[in-house]
């Protein structure tokens, strides 16, 4: 087979390009593999002035691997690959715990205010109406043939009391709280409400029945509730409240202001503010 290199090295001209296009068309495809570069044929003055040097230019390159990569140009800053970008996740701020408050010292809680010593309702008296006689006394509730004032006197008596007939009494001694005095006559003694009937009615006992007022005035489910006293100490006192009127023995001033306050609670009586007053103002001095 006639070489591509020796149809350039014998020929020129016209038929040397005819003799190149009858190998090149009779070139087996498997000589593929040969890659023309670059051919550049000469004119007939050039061939004539170098028939046998071929052009610098003229280069074949036998067998020539075909570049995987395209030709680089300087001028063109080369396509780098894309590579995918990946968000970096938020940096989060570290988690600061409250400042806790500063720690206060424990405090005393304030003491509760004190309780009502008197715990009574606060009401105007009635003062008018009263009749001694709308509170039926003395009776003898139990039927024993004593009275209720006799059962004072009996209960209360400082030595045993000898009795006669229909509950007389006939002898005993007898103190007064009130006055500091003593009796072995228990007619010069009387037996005293320690709220008196007036006073009941003008805080409540003016809208009783005439059962309750008997049974107030014969009262004798606590033993001060009716007590005997000097004749003249009770007159002293008459119907007064604890505003008005004080025993004249100081000693028993605190506990008389008790039970006046006990017997108004037992009967669910009232008192007025002036009375209030004097009752909270003696125990704030027991």
């Amino acid at each position: 087979m006639t070489s591509i290199a020796s149809i350039i090295a014998c020929g020129s001209g016209e038929s040397a390009e005819r003799s190149l296009e009858s190998a090149i068309t009779t070139t087996p495809t498997d000589m593929a593999t040969s890659t023309v570069v670059a051919i550049e044929t000469t004119t007939p003055s050039e061939s004539e002035s170098s028939p046998t040097t071929p052009s610098t230019n003229d280069t074949l390159v036998p067998n020539a691997t075909p570049s995987s990569e395209p030709d680089s140009d300087p001028t063109i800053a080369p396509i780098m690959p894309t590579t995918p970008v990946t968000t970096p996740p938020p940096t989060l701020a570290p988690t600061i715990p409250p400042t806790p408050a500063p720690t206060q010292p424990p405090t005393t809680p304030a003491p509760p205010p004190p309780a009502d010593p008197v715990g009574l309702r606060i009401e105007p008296e009635r003062g008018d109406g009263y009749n001694r006689d709308l509170f039926r006394h003395w009776v003898d509730a139990d039927g024993d043939g004593c009275d209720t004032r006799k059962e004072v006197l009996i209960a209360e008596s400082l030595e045993p009391v000898q009795t006669g007939s229909s509950c007389a009494i006939l002898s005993g001694r007898w103190y007064s709280i009130y006055d500091n005095t003593e009796t072995t006559d228990s007619s010069r003694f009387d037996i005293d409400h320690v709220v008196a009937l007036k006073e009941a009615w003008d805080s409540g006992a003016w809208n009783w029945s005439a059962d309750q007022r008997r049974d107030f005035a014969n009262d004798l489910s606590q033993p001060y509730f009716l007590i005997a006293v000097s004749a003249s100490s009770n007159r002293s006192k008459s119907d007064r409240d604890p505003a008005e009127w004080l025993p004249t023995n100081t000693s028993y001033r605190c506990a008389y202001v008790r039970i006046w306050i006990d017997v108004k609670r037992a009967w669910n009586l009232s008192v007025d503010q002036t009375e209030y007053d004097a009752l909270r103002n003696t125990l704030a001095s027991c």
